[in-house]
């Protein structure tokens, strides 16, 4: 995953984001009780006018690239 990509998000895979921002320091690598990796933070912005809040930070676990 990159800055530019357009992607959504899981599991509802409702709407069309663009990856505006990385940032490293909230990275998480740990493990959670489930033992699920959230990953990278990213910053989207929506571009299918359909958000709620946006930009909005989301964790790579839950983004998928579709283009």
């Amino acid at each position: 995953m990159q800055i530019g990509d357009l992607v959504t998000v899981n599991p509802a895979k409702t709407g069309l984001y663009l990856i505006i921002e990385e940032d490293p320091s909230k990275e998480n690598n740990v493990p959670n009780i489930t033992g699920i990796v959230l990953g990278k933070l990213y910053m989207l912005d929506c571009i299918s006018g359909d958000c709620v809040e946006c930009p909005m930070e989301m964790h790579e676990k839950w983004i998928e690239v579709i283009a």
